[in-house]
């Protein structure tokens, strides 16, 4: 069995076993699992992949909050290796369950229209034959269908990323309308 097929398994044991204990409105479980994203992310760079705890555990939270699935929708403005983040982004999408994949399958694509926007169209359309009616899907494949700049959504997307942090740290924002929900 490869690594894949093991962390796969070891992911979907760690989602049954996850189900039910993520608390969206905890404060404290939201900001240690941006940290874990951060630190996974950090050693992916040094060729350490993250556990499968870790992965059910970001998988649950971008299904059950749209604030951690906008999260990583943001992390290239973080001070972050772009190239880690992309393989996170696959690693994480690519070991879960295709239903409970979405939000990050999604992300995923959102980064992958940067560097090749064919596969990334190609990429949404596999996640809106998964769920169709995911509205972040059905946002991003109508803005890749017309064919708009990366650098735009890029610009989108990190300007969205301080209001998201504002959100999850839960500080006082001049804009309190959260207009990534769903």
């Amino acid at each position: 069995m490869s690594f894949i097929q093991e962390l796969r398994a070891d992911v979907n044991t760690e989602l049954l076993a996850q189900t039910g204990l993520y608390n969206p409105e905890d404060k404290e479980t939201n900001i240690r699992i941006i940290n874990d994203i951060r630190k996974t992310i950090a050693d992916m760079g040094n060729n350490i992949a993250p556990d499968a705890r870790h992965i059910a555990e970001v998988i649950i939270a971008t299904n059950e909050n749209i604030q951690m699935r906008d999260f990583l929708m943001g992390l290239s403005a973080e001070p972050l290796d772009i190239n880690d983040v992309f393989d996170y982004l696959l690693l994480v999408g690519g070991t879960a369950v295709k239903e409970k994949a979405v939000p990050v399958a999604t992300v995923f694509a959102a980064y992958l229209y940067e560097r090749d926007k064919e596969g990334a169209k190609d990429a949404i359309r596999e996640v809106l034959a998964v769920n169709p009616d995911y509205s972040l899907a059905s946002l991003l494949n109508r803005t890749f269908a017309s064919d708009i700049d990366a650098g735009f959504l890029k610009a989108m997307a990190s300007d969205l990323h301080s209001k998201v942090l504002e959100l999850i740290y839960d500080k006082e924002t001049d804009d309190n309308d959260n207009s990534s929900a769903e």
